[in-house]
Formats: structure tokens, C-alpha cells, sequence
């Protein structure tokens, strides 16, 4: 038998709630490592991934195989984004959208076409059923 038939026999061989932990774990590390949450969100993730791994192993029969299993998953991730940062270098995606604007008014967005919003707070533009 080869190192992938035992892969294979195992993932073949996991449960429902083997699974969920999974599905969980990587949910929340891809959470936590992305800029999609702010600081408190990010620390949340990371306990909830910490925490579904370690359900994940507790619920696997061979956790050896578990934690290499967990290991190559999260490496797998990685190599995912790295593969799609270094693409997105090359073909200069990344450079548009990482430079400041010279000169730009203070709230400016920056995008082609934006038009600003004017007016004070409390101003608002007249809708278009107003009548008067």
C-alpha cells in the first residue's frame, strides 16, 4: 500500500462530525489569516480554528494521522495564496492598488468615475418622487 491509499483509506473512513471540524478549522484559519475581519474578529477565528482541530483530533482514531493531515491542509492553503499573491504581482494587479494618491483631497476613494458625496451632514439631496 502507498502513502496515498492510506490518505485515501482514511479520509474514506471519517465521520460527519470529523468532517464539520475540518470544514471548521480551515473556514476559520482562512478567516483569520485574511484581512476580512478586524482584531478581535481575527482572535475569535484563530480560537475557533485552534479549537475545531482539536476536535478533529480528538474524534480521529490515528491522529498521527490527524495532525499531518491538519498540517498539509493548512500548508496547502498557504502554497494557495502564495501561488495567487505572486501571480497577481506579475501580472501588476497588486501595483495599481497599493499606491497612494498624490494630491488626493482628504476622503477621496480613489475610484475612476466617484463622485463626491457634498453637502453637510445633515443636507440631503432631494429623491426623486420629492415634490416641492
Amino acid at each position: 500500500m502507498s502513502v496515498f491509499d492510506n490518505v485515501y483509506g482514511s479520509l474514506r473512513a471519517m465521520s460527519s462530525m470529523q468532517l464539520l471540524f475540518a470544514f471548521v478549522t480551515f473556514a476559520s484559519y482562512a478567516l483569520a489569516q485574511g484581512a476580512m475581519l478586524a482584531g478581535r474578529g481575527r482572535r475569535v477565528a484563530w480560537t475557533v480554528a485552534a479549537t475545531g482541530a482539536a476536535g478533529f483530533l480528538l474524534q480521529s482514531e490515528d491522529w498521527p494521522g490527524a495532525v499531518m493531515l491538519i498540517a498539509f491542509a493548512i500548508a496547502g492553503l498557504g502554497l494557495f495564496v502564495a501561488t495567487v499573491w505572486l501571480l497577481s504581482r506579475l501580472v501588476g494587479l497588486t501595483a495599481a492598488t497599493s499606491a497612494p494618491l498624490s494630491g488626493a483631497a482628504p476622503g477621496a476613494s480613489g475610484l475612476v468615475g466617484a463622485v463626491p458625496r457634498g453637502g453637510s451632514a445633515g443636507e440631503h439631496a432631494p429623491s426623486a418622487g420629492a415634490v416641492g
